[in-house]
């Protein structure tokens, strides 16, 4: 009677060990799912706040304006630069839904006007962006009278309302006033082709994205704080 004890009493002990350490590897098991769980936030959060923040490319070209006679003047007139230019012209190489870009026309004098071949003493300037489908602030065309080594700047904002791909032009005209047709006639000096990219995460725009972004971080200090506090009440 007293081997059965012992040996009842033995195998009672190993049966409630074995029932101990269940929830011990359960516990184990949960803790490891939350810290997964933990980073697959950490890295969503961080991708989708990446995405959001990450500053957009620009496009630029620069090109010089002669003083003289103008190539692209009306058939059987001849008009002429006062000066010779720097044109430099940025835009946006893409956008995401909801961002705003900056499509930037800089003119600088390289020298001093001549007066030769014009009958005006500044230079009128007419500068006019145009995007496909995508509105500009302030729309339309923008014109100014440059005197003698002035420089102008311009900067109109575009933004990316929907996915897509938009092409536009800016067209930079030199303005001479016709006494025999009592108009201004325009003279185009520079027509630069572009295009902006529009893209959007996973159908959101960058309003959205920030949103998630954060919200995973919330979501994966949760999770990493839980996963903590469960393994250290299993062990």
């Amino acid at each position: 009677m007293g081997y059965r004890s012992r040996h009842h009493d033995q195998y009672g002990c190993i049966g409630m060990a074995g029932v101990r350490r269940k929830p011990r590897k359960r516990g184990r098991a949960l803790g490891k799912l939350l810290y997964g769980l933990s980073l697959a936030f950490l890295g969503f959060g961080l991708f989708s706040l990446g995405w959001a923040v990450w500053p957009a490319p620009t496009v630029g070209i620069q090109m010089t304006i002669p003083a003289g006679a103008l190539p692209g003047s009306p058939s059987g007139e001849s008009y002429a630069s006062l000066g010779a230019y720097e044109l430099s012209i940025s835009w946006p190489k893409w956008l995401r839904v909801g961002d705003v870009g900056k499509i930037e026309v800089t003119l600088a004098a390289v020298e001093a006007a001549t007066g030769e071949g014009v009958d005006r003493e500044g230079q009128i300037v007419l500068v006019a962006p145009s995007i496909i489908n995508l509105s500009l602030d302030p729309p339309g065309h923008t014109q100014a009278n440059l005197a003698p080594d002035q420089d102008l700047s311009l900067t109109w904002e575009v933004e990316g309302q929907k996915r897509g791909t938009y092409p536009g032009e800016i067209v930079v005209s030199f303005g001479f006033y016709n006494e025999a047709l009592e108009e201004l006639v325009n003279v185009p000096v520079a027509v630069v082709d572009l295009a902006v990219q529009v893209m959007d995460l996973w159908g959101m725009g960058v309003g959205l994205a920030l949103w998630f972004g954060v919200v995973g971080l919330v979501l994966w200090g949760a999770l990493f704080v839980l996963g903590r506090m469960v393994m250290a009440r299993r062990n």
